[in-house]
């Protein structure tokens, strides 16, 4: 029988959306195909101001979990965390800061082959932008207020750290008394701005790699950009310039163009990229130790052909932790390079 065309219009619209219709995309099998799909989709795209809706399938079998910290002095915060089978009760404690896509997924995936080889237990909070808006809240630590008033030193973001320790610890059953905290980009920010005020009584070692701006501890600069006119007991230069500070630098992080390079005018003084900044602020710590006629226990590591990649730079990261004690001061040391496997 002859089909008529009030017949056909509701098939040829059924057609017609059933084509039109999404297809689900698979999830990502493993960690690699998960790293490519992170980097098909820019994070400013793909992490929401909220955070991030779930832990992938992915990191879930490569052992990460997740949860909330929200009994501090701040806004609450995701924590990631990764214990790989072989990190036992007395496996070490290491904190890996996120950039300024506050992609913690992205961040802890690339650890995940790395730390699980290791035994190292890994910690990513996740600063969301809706609890830690602008660099103010997440990279310069929130220890000054939109009005440029000092806050309470609990609310700063510096202050959580200690604090998600502790709770990881608990959670985990671990014996770990300290922690070390790396940070790369804006990470690398917080971390080294939280060794110049003194936060973490917790924190064994601190590593800031491919930071893009700096804390200047000397001239005439003010609060993010140097410490001149700090508010009385916050810079003491005898604490923050002795202490364990590894400085990291990728050779190859030198673009002058690259899209989130800082770009106020303080931070164009500290050098034309992210590698000749780092340089010249370790030589500004050292004439800081100096001046002030303090110890310096900082050092200073360039990473062989490695860009702004904090993927490329945690297996440096982990040879550094495995070789203890480092030079402190002079020129910073360019490292043997690592070969992948094949």
């Amino acid at each position: 029988m002859p089909v008529g065309n009030d017949m056909m219009k509701p098939l040829i619209l059924m057609l017609a959306l059933a084509v039109a219709a999404p297809v689900a995309a698979a999830e990502p099998a493993d960690i690699k195909a998960l790293l490519k799909d992170f980097e098909r989709m820019p994070a400013a795209r793909r992490v929401p101001d909220t955070g991030i809706a779930a832990v992938p399938a992915a990191l879930v079998q490569g052992g990460v979990t997740r949860f909330v910290v929200d009994d501090w002095g701040g806004a609450p915060i995701p924590v990631w965390l990764l214990r790989p089978a072989k990190a036992g009760p007395n496996a070490p404690v290491m904190f890996v800061m996120h950039g300024v896509g506050r992609d913690a997924d992205r961040y802890i995936a690339e650890w995940v082959e790395i730390a699980t080889a290791a035994g190292i237990v890994i910690v990513v909070p996740e600063f969301t932008r809706a609890g830690f808006p602008d660099t103010l809240n997440y990279n310069f630590g929130a220890v000054f207020d939109d009005a440029g008033k000092l806050r309470p030193r609990a609310a700063w973001s510096y202050s959580s750290i200690d604090v998600i320790f502790d709770r990881v610890v608990a959670r985990e059953k671990l014996a770990a008394k300290t922690y070390v905290l790396f940070g790369h980009s804006a990470g690398a920010q917080f971390v080294h701005r939280f060794v110049l005020v003194g936060a973490g009584a917790k924190m064994s070692r601190a590593i800031s790699a491919n930071s893009g701006s700096y804390t200047w501890p000397i001239g005439p600069d003010k609060w993010p950009f140097g410490v001149n006119g700090l508010p009385d007991g916050l810079w003491q230069p005898a604490k923050a310039l002795s202490g364990p500070m590894l400085l990291m630098q990728g050779t190859a992080d030198n673009d002058p163009n690259h899209s989130s390079l800082p770009r106020q005018p303080e931070a164009m003084a500290q050098g034309p990229h992210r590698l000749a900044r780092g340089k010249a602020f370790f030589a500004a710590a050292q004439a800081a130790a100096k001046q002030a006629g303090v110890s310096f226990g900082w050092s200073c590591v360039l990473v062989p052909d490695v860009a702004h990649d904090n993927g490329g730079m945690a297996p440096y990261v982990v040879r550094m932790l495995a070789a203890g004690a480092l030079p402190t001061g002079g020129d910073c040391r360019l490292l043997k390079k690592i070969t992948p496997p094949a």
